[in-house]
């Protein structure tokens, strides 16, 4: 079996500056020290193989490094630049230095997972690979044989955001009942910002907190307090313009 530093010398690009080895990461472009950083060896050799050999960067997904305490995150690339709600990462890997046991941070996945309402969790240490699964808070396990097993792992994900698109472009259009399903999804509460028409009004509204009672939307506008809710007859909706997180 080839040797992490083998690994590393092979397929990383590594300079050296006052006797210190760098190299860029190739998701956040910047020098990043290798000397005495095992944890961040394994993870630059995760991210080169899901950058340069998984086949679903960029297209398919897109990566953040140290986000919210995980190594890295997994989402799916969405290319209509008006829909970009919150969503849950579709894999959240954690690496170890290589000598590391594995099973001895099952918790931490876990609590990951569960935290993020995320589906699939991976624990790497270069040398052995744990996937995690999550349903309903029951989590399985299991080991893979390699890192070409995670690309139909990160594809399988049920996160349904392509059917959210195709909802989105009908309610620009002026679908209401797309509108109503999408604002019931990502519109009951401030994490995303919901840009909409009115009929008859010249500037969008960007609004939060929605609710529908007795033929009426109520909901907040965006950043601001009232005590009451706004509101419009069904019928007054023009069309949506943005959801953004």
């Amino acid at each position: 079996m080839t040797s992490l530093t083998e690994e590393i010398s092979r397929t990383l690009n590594i300079y050296k500056k006052n006797s210190t080895e760098y190299t860029k990461c190739l998701v956040r472009g910047k020098e990043i020290i290798l000397d005495g950083r095992p944890e961040e060896k394994v993870r630059q050799l995760f991210i080169y193989f899901l950058v340069n050999k998984s086949g679903l960067f960029p297209n398919k997904i897109y990566i953040k490094v140290e986000s919210d305490h995980h190594d890295i995150e997994l989402y799916k690339t969405v290319k209509n630049e008006y829909f970009k709600p919150y969503c849950p990462p579709l894999m959240i890997v954690e690496v170890k230095r290589e000598e590391e046991n594995l099973r001895n941070h099952e918790k931490q996945i876990e609590k990951y997972l569960k935290k993020s309402c995320s589906e699939i969790g991976i624990l790497y240490n270069y040398h052995q690979i744990i996937a995690y699964t999550n349903k309903d808070a029951v989590f399985t396990s299991n080991y893979l044989n390699s890192l070409t097993e995670i690309p139909p792992l990160v594809l399988q994900s049920s996160n349904n955001i392509e059917k959210d698109i195709l909802d989105f472009e009908k309610a620009v259009y002026g679908n209401f009942n797309s509108f109503n399903y999408l604002v019931n999804k990502y519109g009951k509460y401030a994490l995303n910002t919901i840009v909409f028409r009115l009929k008859g009004e010249q500037l969008p509204i960007s609004g939060c907190f929605f609710r529908f009672q007795d033929n009426k939307v109520y909901y907040d506008i965006y950043g601001r307090y009232a005590k009451k809710q706004q509101s419009f007859n069904y019928q007054d909706f023009d069309k949506l313009v943005s959801i953004k997180y």
